[in-house]
């Protein structure tokens, strides 16, 4: 848990919040993916909100989530084939057009946005005389829902599930630079040097032109015919976030300069208290001389999904090794299992994870994977599969705790010499141990801090003082243009230095030919006297 010494400030934040909060306030939240991942973000917070004692709407596309005593839910049917179109999208191949995808996406969160406004129960909802003191939705390509934020006259607060980018950054006024953050990372090189900056610069001008000229003129039709009466327009509300949640932290990821209004949360999904095994899994684990792996691929995407070759050089390879496996498999599980692998459909991860004889995650690199590998200091195996598993699990493997395979094309040798590093190279272990503690050295647990600001937007009725004055950006920063003034003196000096040589070149060459002129005749005379002879 998050040092359990440090009550003092967590008790005083209780102790104030009491006092100063009386009543409870109205909130309207917004989960419109249904992806089992964003239940299990969401939920923590829908229960810590509804423990204070706050009355909560969630408008939601889960088909299967944990439902909160005295909170009502709005269940969102799928009617325009979105959770298959995501899919999709989602599999971003670092070879596709991003003109392409861009239109997929497009699509995608047009459709998302359908399923919401038309459904029946939510119509009723926008028509009646419900207030709310409070909006938060999911900010990520979710740009016409803001729109319930100028309905209600309330305050928006964005709880931001992936690693945050330029145009998150962009919501709540804090100009970064695009070269910094993209939004799809594929493709995208840390910037180690001058032509790396300038591959980036193409990477992400690209990025926010597909942005502005494709994705939010779409998105713009569709929040004007449903919420184009309203006095607060399409893009004024984009930029008028009162606070962003984040699910990451600079320990893990790169440390980035911020406003008041980005606030970092990551591991606000993890319990305080490690969860309890079923006993089966806590006698499997207990009873491995040589430890145990972990071997899932998330939630969205399945095992039995993988091809039968890569199936083969799995279930061949964990046979083989001294260590016990417990493998998430949904489906039947393939034949000829070793004893030594325990498969299941259903596994509690964290629980798992949490218990000192795993030595080893074998994980598709996502989001909470990764923050629970960190929190429970587990080296990590990543078989990255799509989108910004690949951005995830290159940061762990920077700081020494990761190594990385490719899912569909490895062979048993690969694998079981990777295993073998993560598990008996004590490096691995140490920079986990490592990871883990710079982590888990906060104030408050995660979960304090987004519910303490949620209820600090709250009380400031969207708390304006911490906005960024837009006069504050300077489009010289921004843009980086220093360094590419400093890229364009150089490239311009090379080239003068060369013309200049050259020019000088060509006038001595122009020179010598005059001097040798008068000669050149005798010259030929005598070579063809001498072919003669």
């Amino acid at each position: 848990m998050f040092p359990p010494g440090r009550w003092l400030l967590p008790m005083f934040w209780l102790i104030s919040n009491a006092i100063c909060w009386i009543r409870g306030a109205r909130i309207l939240l917004i989960a419109p993916f249904e992806t089992h991942s964003q239940c299990m973000l969401m939920t923590p917070y829908i229960e810590a909100l509804n423990d204070r004692g706050h009355q909560l709407t969630v408008i939601h596309a889960y088909k299967h989530c944990k439902l909160v005593e005295n909170v009502t839910f709005i269940r969102i049917r799928d009617n325009n084939n979105v959770f298959s179109d995501f899919e999709d999208v989602m599999a971003i191949s670092p070879s596709a057009n991003k003109w392409g995808e861009m239109n997929s996406m497009t699509k995608l969160m047009v459709n998302c946005s359908l399923n919401i406004l038309n459904n029946l129960e939510v119509r009723s909802l926008l028509q009646s005389n419900t207030t709310f003191d409070l909006v938060v939705v999911e900010p990520g390509f979710t740009d016409v829902l803001f729109g319930f934020a100028v309905h209600f006259n309330a305050p928006l607060i964005g709880l931001s599930t992936c690693v945050s980018d330029w145009n998150t950054y962009n919501m709540v006024g804090h100009a970064r630079s695009i070269l910094d953050e993209p939004i799809l990372p594929i493709e995208f090189k840390p910037a180690r040097n001058v032509w790396d900056r300038i591959y980036n610069w193409f990477y992400t001008t690209e990025e926010w032109l597909l942005l502005n000229l494709v994705f939010l003129p779409k998105l713009r039709q569709v929040y004007d015919h449903f919420f184009g009466h309203l006095e607060q327009g399409f893009m004024e509300i984009r930029h008028d976030f009162s606070l962003i949640l984040l699910n990451q932290h600079f320990s893990l990821f790169k440390a980035r300069s911020s406003v008041p209004r980005l606030i970092e949360v990551a591991g606000f999904h993890i319990p305080k208290e490690n969860p309890k095994l079923p006993e089966d899994l806590q006698a499997f684990i207990d009873g491995a001389e040589h430890g145990v792996i972990y071997f899932a691929l998330g939630v969205e995407q399945e095992s039995m999904d993988l091809p039968e070759e890569t199936k083969t050089v799995l279930v061949e390879s964990f046979k083989s090794m001294p260590q016990r496996v417990i493998w998430k498999f949904e489906g039947n599980p393939p034949k000829s299992l070793g004893s030594n692998i325990y498969v299941s459909k259903l596994l509690p991860q964290q629980a798992i994870l949490a218990h000192p004889n795993v030595k080893l995650f074998i994980s598709h690199g996502g989001m909470l994977s990764v923050i629970e590998a960190a929190y429970y200091a587990k080296p990590v195996l990543g078989m990255p599969l799509f989108f910004d598993q690949f951005r995830n699990l290159e940061v762990i493997e920077e700081m020494g705790a990761s190594l990385s395979l490719n899912l569909n094309s490895m062979t048993r040798e690969e694998l079981r010499d990777a295993v073998d590093r993560l598990i008996n190279q004590s490096k691995y272990r140490e920079n986990a141990l490592t990871v883990s503690r710079r982590f888990r050295d906060q104030p408050m647990h995660p979960l304090e801090t987004a519910v303490y600001w949620t209820e600090y937007i709250l009380r400031y009725k969207g708390a304006n003082h911490m906005k960024v004055s837009p006069s504050q950006v300077k489009l010289f920063e921004y843009y980086s243009l220093d360094k590419f003034l400093m890229v364009g003196v150089r490239i311009s000096l090379v080239v003068g230095i060369v013309f200049l040589v050259l020019s000088k070149g060509r006038c001595c060459l122009g020179h010598l030919i005059t001097f040798l002129k008068p000669y050149l005749p005798v010259i030929g005379i005598q070579r063809n006297n001498d072919v003669i002879s």
